[in-house]
């Protein structure tokens, strides 16, 4: 067996950057329709939710690093060819343009409340309690490539090891971004189903609408990808075996394809498609709701899951 040197903390940090890349860019896309300027939870959940798994996923990062307090080096210097510097950068710019939105989605108590428990000693501080609810619409605009671009990197990050054939094509980093993409949807609807609140139908459609479409984006590119490793090199042919017929042929075809894609992308159809072309809302139960967001996530972390041990488990001879 090859030697494996990522683990866990690199699959939370590599699902949890995409998850929030995922939250940003529907909340962002939420902001960008709304009609009569009133905002919807959608936009600010996903706001205020944005900017946590990033920065916890990040510090998973640098505590792999082995010598965490050297991390800030990375930031010493910028090269452009280094995937690894230039995700660095990626994710700082992602961080601080989140933790600004999410800012911009709180109410003027919960400023106020937040600034109160800033120490007494620094009053200048206060000078931050800005109101920056116009300046929404900016910081989503601003902020929505560089969500995607998060969700790339996150496949772009393996992808860039040449030397391992079972990450060696850029579809890693497109079935990467659309499962970043369904997570961040899965989050949503995962907050909506087990709040007190009446579920909207029009965030339900927006949610289900976004959430089937990124599903089946991932799928497609499953299948291009599978097609391209068995028309590439022997190495590539035969780190697929990993999954076909290998140790992760289980976990790839019946936990994640099965349980974590096909099976919440059917349930969303049969639920969403009679409203489809109706005016009827959808008829949705809540624990359908919930049970499915979280077949989401569990096939999103699958999918890192198998990337980033079968990658490490394969190589060219």
């Amino acid at each position: 067996m090859k030697q494996i040197e990522w683990g866990y903390l690199i699959i939370c940090y590599l699902f949890l950057g995409g998850l929030s890349a995922g939250l940003f860019f529907v909340s962002a896309l939420s902001t960008f329709l709304q009609k009569d300027g009133t905002p919807t939870r959608i936009a600010r959940w996903g706001a205020l939710l944005s900017p946590w798994p990033v920065t916890f996923g990040s510090a998973l990062l640098v505590f792999d690093l082995g010598n965490w307090y050297r991390f800030y080096k990375l930031f010493l210097h910028f090269q452009y060819v280094s995937p690894m510097s230039v995700g660095a950068w990626l994710l700082l710019f992602f961080s601080f343009v989140s933790l600004l939105y999410a800012f911009a989605w709180l109410t003027p108590e919960q400023r106020n409340t937040l600034f109160a428990r800033l120490p007494k000693r620094l009053p200048r501080l206060q000078i931050f309690n800005l109101d920056l609810t116009a300046h929404r619409r900016a910081l989503a605009a601003i902020g929505l490539p560089i969500a995607v671009g998060v969700g790339i990197y996150t496949g772009v990050l393996l992808g860039a090891v040449q030397s391992r054939p079972f990450w060696n094509t850029n579809l890693v980093a497109q079935m990467f971004l659309f499962s970043a993409l369904s997570t961040g949807c899965a989050v949503l609807l995962l907050a909506i189903a087990m709040s007190r609140d009446t579920m909207a139908d029009s965030e339900l459609r927006l949610l289900y609408g976004l959430d089937i479409s990124f599903m089946i984006l991932e799928f497609f590119v499953v299948i291009p990808y599978l097609v391209h490793g068995e028309l590439s090199s022997r190495a590539v042919q035969d780190s697929l075996k990993l999954i076909l017929g290998g140790p992760f042929t289980f976990t790839f075809w019946v936990l994640f394809l099965g349980m974590g894609l096909l099976l919440p992308l059917v349930i969303e159809l049969v639920e969403f498609a009679p409203a489809m072309f109706s005016k009827s809302a959808l008829a949705v139960r809540r624990p359908v709701v919930a049970c499915t967001a979280v077949l989401i996530l569990a096939g999103g972390f699958l999918l890192r899951y198998v990337f980033v041990f079968g990658g490490q488990m394969s190589k060219f001879e």
